[in-house]
């Protein structure tokens, strides 16, 4: 293939973004500061004085929010120098360890692509200046992102980072549009969507009260920061009290009770530990919670396994879906077999196509993985680790090697023949400097360890904030911006796994099945930890079953690492699991629950066709069941198990 044919159009932006990649390099190399007079002659040279004055303070300024502070230093003959602040854009000492840096990135992979998480391309980017996975083995994963999403999300994050307000459009769910200029406060996520708590603000910087209302990524149309209004969060303000569950939506209309057994699943019991209250009633446990619709909280509680716990409107309700449940034929023999549905391809969303601000971010961010003579960068790790697709990924290496040259001035690179492999030469003059995170990479790296239950404390969290991290950020300014962690208790088991993952070895463990019943002693090669819905789960290959598995890691116990090595040719993760394909007749019910490994397969204006994976037990047809007779099943076994649920709870 010709290599013009591959390429993306090289656009202004494009240029830009290489221009001010070359000013970066031009000072990681420099012993001493640099004159204007050079800068100018070596990159500014079609530009009259006042014009290179005014295009080089706003690359400075770009540079400045990739984390490369440059400030005067002096004159000679009238002749301005400038140095990089190496305190503040370098960092410093040695860093991480190599195997700390694998172990960082398996642990926060997925939370760099997760869609609840507002800093998960702020992560990404984090990871990539930490570990370097711009060189080394990448785990794979699909960006469901769209390009106008990441934009906005960017600009939403960044106004939250700074503390600018931010014009936006948007549409709420009445579908009304609006123009509001917000002051983004914080930011959490719910059921694979991430939702952002702002308030009105006016030009002077003061908040418009009683404004504070929730908006989903989604439902925002534009954002543009005005960075000439700046405000603060207040001291009474805490994420946590706008967070809210799938039935609470809206303004609240009533309470529900709930009895409480002591048996409830992860599900009602994350439930209850972050809304509501648990009232003793009568040497009874009551959870007692508001709702904004009672057809949403009766399905919820039948889907999570709780109990009305008087016979009141919510318990008619319940009894209603149930009813609606049993009064149809849930099987249907003509949806596709799960073998014949074929998922809608995802393709990765060319996150930085969007203008010279991204594009640069990810051209020094590339740059500065280059420190050793004969390092490499590949067009499918830098397409792994960004979530871009491979084309944009080998645009991004050409676009370094525009930059190359012989000089200690330019980044001295070779592109490979087929263009998608970049190597710093050997023998090479200079090698990049590594760039310290900004401001919103730490927020987001800061969000991510607190998630993972990693302690300030901690030897790898201390690492990380004195070598690494933005030199203006405060952990103590964005905690209330943030939602608490789902939970810490599985801190220790989630770091094995990922030990065993970076160092290739084999888990050994107790395993307690979701369903009940008798735990079970493993062993497993393993592949990736991930979270969902607030869960962590481990998926592995089983050595002693010969196929793929999922494993919640709350569930495993007494866990030891084994040399092992993963068999050949091992099953992929769709054919190991049992596959069903369910129509959605009411697409409330995608929102209300989360449904673990659902594909979409068909869409129209009224239905949505899905695959789902059916794990042992009862939890999907008993969610089923709270659809309330909307959905359709095209798979028998699980059509009987609806019913006998049906029945069950009638």
């Amino acid at each position: 293939m010709a290599k013009t044919d591959q390429h993306l159009k090289v656009t202004a932006d494009d240029l830009r973004a290489t221009r001010v990649l070359t000013l970066a390099v031009k000072f990681f190399g420099a012993s001493r500061p640099i004159a204007s007079s050079t800068i100018r002659t070596d990159l500014y040279s079609e530009l009259d004085i006042e014009s290179f004055n005014r295009q080089y303070l706003r690359d400075r300024e770009l540079l400045a929010t990739f984390g490369i502070q440059v400030r005067e230093a002096g004159q000679i003959d009238g002749d301005t120098l400038w140095q990089v602040d190496e305190l503040t854009s370098y960092v410093q000492g040695d860093g991480l360890k190599q195997e700390d840096a694998r172990m960082l990135y398996v642990l926060c992979h997925d939370m760099a692509f997760d869609q609840s998480f507002a800093y998960r391309d702020e992560l990404r980017m984090a990871l990539a200046k930490i570990a370097q996975m711009y060189r080394g083995s990448t785990l794979p994963h699909v960006d469901a992102t769209t390009p106008t999403e990441h934009k906005i999300l960017s600009t939403l994050v960044s106004c939250m980072s700074a503390r600018h307000a931010v014009a936006v459009s948007y549409t709420d769910a009445h579908g009304t549009d609006s123009q509001r200029t917000l002051a983004v406060m914080g930011t959490f996520g719910l059921r694979d969507r991430t939702y952002f708590v702002a308030s009105r603000i006016k030009k002077d910087g003061t908040l418009v009260p009683d404004s504070l209302r929730t908006y989903r990524l989604d439902r925002f149309s534009k954002a543009r920061e005005i960075a000439s209004i700046s405000y603060k969060i207040p001291l009474d303000f805490s994420v946590t009290d706008f967070e809210r569950l799938p039935f609470q939506m809206g303004d609240p209309i009533g309470l529900a009770h709930f009895r409480v057994t002591g048996d409830e699943g992860r599900e009602a019991t994350r439930a209850m530990a972050t809304q509501g209250e648990l009232l003793d009633v009568d040497s009874q446990t009551i959870w007692e919670v508001p709702y904004s619709s009672l057809q949403a909280v009766a399905a919820w509680s039948i889907g999570a396994g709780l109990s009305p716990a008087h016979k009141d409107d919510l318990a008619l309700a319940c009894s209603q879906i149930v009813q609606a449940s049993a009064a149809v034929d849930a099987y249907d023999a003509t949806l596709p077999s799960p073998d014949e549905a074929q998922a809608p391809r995802l393709r990765r969303s060319r996150a930085g196509r969007t203008g010279s601000v991204a594009v640069a971010r990810q051209l020094v961010a590339l740059a500065s993985s280059l420190t050793r003579e004969g390092d490499v960068i590949t067009a499918e790790n830098i397409a792994q680790t960004l979530g871009v697709d491979f084309d944009y990924a080998r645009h991004l290496i050409m676009l370094v090697s525009m930059g190359s040259g012989e000089s200690i001035d330019y980044l001295p690179v070779i592109l490979s023949d087929d263009d998608d492999e970049v190597a710093l030469m050997e023998g090479a003059g200079v090698s990049a400097r590594r760039v310290r995170l900004t401001r919103s990479e730490t927020i987001a790296l800061s969000a991510a360890l607190s998630e993972l239950g990693v302690p300030d404390s901690d030897p790898l969290a201390q690492t990380l904030a004195r070598s690494y991290a933005s030199p203006s950020f405060s952990a103590s300014d964005i905690a209330r911006t943030l939602e608490e962690p789902s939970s810490t208790e599985d801190n220790s088991t989630l770091i094995t796994c990922s030990k065993a993952i970076v160092e290739g070895k084999g888990l050994a463990f107790s395993y307690r099945p979701v369903s009940g019943g008798t735990a079970s002693n493993r062993r497993v090669v393993p592949r990736l930890v991930r979270r969902s819905d607030d869960s962590w789960y481990l998926d592995a290959f089983d050595l002693v079953r010969a196929d793929n598995r999922v494993f919640r890691i709350d569930r495993m116990h007494d866990v030891s690492l084994f040399d092992a090595s993963m068999p050949e040719a091992p099953k992929t993760q769709e054919e190991s699991r049992r596959l069903v394909t369910v129509r959605f007749d009411d697409r409330t019910y995608l929102d209300l629950f989360h449904w673990e490994g659902l594909e979409v397969i068909g869409v129209d204006d009224t239905t949505v066709t899905v695959r789902l994976p059916q794990f042992a037990g009862t939890w999907l047809a008993r969610h089923l069941v709270a659809c309330a007779g909307t959905v359709r099943i095209g798979d028998k076994q699980l059509a009987d198990q609806v019913h006998e649920v049906t029945t069950e709870l009638a």
